[in-house]
């Protein structure tokens, strides 16, 4: 009786509990348990690595010193020996012939550090990118100074510039290049890697500080110095000279020549600015993930190797457009027979035809 007893208590508990229970609900959970996964199945943020185009970038970088460097040095020549700094174009050429030379003293260090992987010594590090930003600040000086030199020549009534003025505005020009180019020198400096006396010097980009203010501070002067401002000097030019401006008309070659080297040059440094601009300011524009920030480091690089060819461009659009130019030129490489002009003579005779260009202009 008592094990019956038992037994009907015992059924009658089970049904008490059955009645109790709740189904759980169908859906599946992904329960995460730590130490399960492993480091190599995360995600991983590969950095890029500038040392990847070593092999192709120092010998380009030679080649384009080289050509850079005989191509200048024979518009140094002609300007000096035959056209004659008597017209301000020419005092303008040669300072933006000087400029292209400085900038192109630096490749030769950059092809060293592109297979070396590593530039020694601070003070060297510091060097380069003063002669870098001077070089490059000056030529935006001289070609702003030449656009609106051609501009001023046809709006105005009277000589927009004698050579005395344009001597002082030349020296007024690299005064404020090596102004600007301070705040490089002093503030920028390449990371440590290891040795206290090495510096990488990887990738060719010129980001400024690590410090995030400094860094937001240069980029923006580069791009409105860099870019910004002469791209507004060369559209307000243009615009106002577009009907001067024919390029059919093969007596407007220093018209030409001016603009075309102005163009050129905006042209091949834009995409190198809005890659630095990007880059820094990656955080603001939501480009901070892995694939962004790789794709922008890779961009940075490669538009910087695109712009630093630019100083090899001028000799080859000196050629081009300017006619007296091609003569000298031709006496100087002995491609001509006839007997060579004297030095100092034809610079006379460039005026002449200056002065009658100006006077038809106008």
């Amino acid at each position: 009786m008592l094990e019956s007893t038992q037994w009907h208590l015992a059924t009658t508990m089970d049904s008490l509990r059955m009645d109790n229970y709740t189904a759980a609900p169908d859906y599946e959970y992904d329960v995460l348990i730590e130490g399960d996964l492993k480091y190599d199945d995360l995600e991983q943020c590969d950095k890029y690595d500038g040392r990847a185009l070593s092999p192709q970038l120092a010998p380009m970088l030679c080649s384009v010193f080289v050509v850079c460097l005989l191509g200048n040095l024979l518009v140094v020549l002609i300007l000096v020996k035959y056209k004659g700094l008597r017209q301000v174009e020419n005092v303008y050429f040669l300072n933006l012939a000087f400029s292209n030379l400085l900038f192109s003293l630096t490749l030769p260090f950059r092809a060293s550090a592109a297979l070396s992987g590593r530039i020694r010594g601070d003070p060297m590090h510091t060097i380069l990118i003063g002669i870098y930003t001077i070089g490059l600040y000056s030529e935006v000086c001289f070609n702003v100074l030449l656009t609106v030199h051609r501009f001023l020549l046809q709006s105005s009534s009277s000589k927009a510039c004698i050579v005395f003025r344009s001597i002082l505005t030349s020296v007024l020009a690299w005064t404020m290049s090596v102004l600007i180019s301070l705040p490089e020198c002093v503030i920028y400096r390449p990371q440590m890697e290891g040795l206290e006396d090495k510096y990488s010097f990887y990738i060719l980009h010129l980001l400024p500080a690590n410090k995030t203010f400094w860094k937001y501070v240069l980029t923006l002067k580069m791009n409105v110095l860099g870019l910004l401002f002469p791209l507004f000097i060369f559209i307000f030019c243009y615009v106002q000279m577009r009907d001067r401006l024919t390029f059919r008309n093969s007596k407007n070659g220093l018209y030409k020549l001016v603009f075309t080297i102005m163009a050129i040059f905006l042209l091949m440094w834009a995409p190198y600015n809005i890659a630095i601009f990007l880059s820094s300011f990656k955080e603001r524009f939501s480009l901070d993930d892995c694939k962004s920030s790789y794709g922008l480091d890779q961009g940075v690089q490669i538009t910087e190797i695109i712009a630093a060819t630019h100083c090899l461009v001028n000799p080859p659009l000196h050629v081009l457009f300017d006619q007296s130019f091609r003569r000298h030129l031709s006496h100087v490489l002995h491609l001509s027979k006839n007997t060579p002009v004297q030095p100092g003579k034809e610079s006379g005779q460039d005026a002449l035809r200056e002065n009658h260009e100006y006077s038809t202009g106008v």
